[in-house]
């Protein structure tokens, strides 16, 4: 089973789960089931109805691009290239350091910016960032968009978007300095091998200030962006405000990408769970006012996508709860004429989302 985005769908395409439509003008909905053949008409009404994509049953020989996003394919392999390049010339001499693969860097970020500012969703799904299986480049990347988000939830002006986005997209440039057997370790670091991958922000904002390829506010985001906002966290102690909002901001991108990515010593947490914990440590680890722009721009529940609940109900969310985003607004399948607020309303305070069964939006 593969998720296909919208304009990747074939005729020919077995469905391997339902694709529930919602009409939000007669509150009617209808789907099209498991197994069902896909057909260009069907295609059609599917684009016209915005709906994302669908999962499609697939054998192994063929290959689809894995997720739909506001960013296109083409933008993040460029983007990951980049960061590749970068990286390649953490240990180089002055000599042959590429100044051009750092202003290339750069223009990929405005175009991520530019990308985000243009999208008409309002939320993301880490599950759309998503593209290789390289944790190290594909993290740069999952960091720089959401970072973005958070920046742009917040009202920052677009130049310092595009600092934001070229300081996430090479916040862990240092990591070039810890040894692969700690990095690709399948178990947990001990404490020797944790303060050498300690060390990396300091030396990530040292290759750029050594070589003078960024300015004061891009290498202290990269210095601090294992900071915390009680004091615990390095490679300095910083508490508060004395953490530059660069470092403020990627941190709570960085904690989310990696939570719920593929790490050799773990299964990835879903966005439930990791939403749930940073939410969780909202005034200790991280700012409270940058959690509540995080909570703004990235749900695990888009507005349109189909949710299994705990009482066995099949629903839609139809708004979120900007602050409450495992709460959101929900149409049941068999009563869509009615709205119900899990975060208001008592009778279902005890009901959550067990799961997402597919995405679909629109009108029929």
């Amino acid at each position: 089973m593969t998720f296909v985005p919208i304009d990747q769908l074939e005729e020919g395409m077995t469905l391997d789960r339902d694709v529930y439509l919602y009409d939000y003008k007669t509150c009617k909905m209808a789907m099209l089931r498991s197994g069902q053949i896909l057909t260009r008409s069907y295609i059609n009404k599917l684009d016209e109805l915005d709906v994302l994509g669908a999962y499609i049953h697939t054998d192994e020989k063929k290959e689809f691009f894995k997720a739909s996003s506001p960013i296109k394919r083409e933008l993040k392999e460029e983007a990951i290239t980049s960061v590749q390049r970068v990286f390649e010339m953490f240990d180089k001499t002055a000599q042959n350091i590429n100044i051009n693969c750092i202003n290339q860097t750069m223009e990929v970020s405005k175009k991520l910016v530019n990308a985000l500012k243009n999208n008409r969703e309002a939320n993301l799904s880490i599950a759309n960032l998503k593209l290789y299986d390289d944790y190290t480049y594909n993290h740069s990347f999952g960091v720089s968009v959401l970072s973005i988000a958070i920046g742009l939830s917040l009202g920052l002006k677009t130049n310092d978007l595009y600092e934001l986005g070229f300081c996430a997209l090479l916040h862990d440039i240092g990591k070039m300095s810890v040894p692969i057997e700690i990095i690709a370790k399948p178990a947990r670091l001990t404490g020797e091998e944790f303060q050498i991958v300690k060390q990396h922000p300091a030396k990530g904002a040292e290759f750029f200030l050594k070589h003078r390829l960024a300015n004061k506010r891009i290498c202290a985001g990269v210095l601090t962006h294992h900071e915390k906002f009680d004091g615990s966290g390095y490679p300095n102690g910083l508490s508060g405000e004395q953490i530059p909002l660069f470092g403020r901001i990627i941190s709570i991108a960085d904690v989310y990408d990696a939570l719920t990515s593929v790490r050799p010593y773990r299964n990835p947490s879903t966005p439930a769970e990791t939403i749930e914990y940073i939410m969780g440590s909202s005034g200790n680890a991280f700012d409270v006012s940058i959690v509540e722009a995080f909570l703004k721009k990235v749900s695990p529940y888009p507005i349109g996508s189909c949710v299994k609940l705990s009482n066995g109900e099949i629903a839609i969310i139809a708004e979120q709860n900007e602050c409450h985003p495992l709460r959101p607004v929900i149409r049941l399948f068999n009563y869509p004429e009615k709205t119900l607020d899990l975060y208001r309303e008592r009778d279902f305070q005890n009901i959550v989302i067990d799961d997402v069964c597919n995405i679909a939006a629109g009108q029929l």
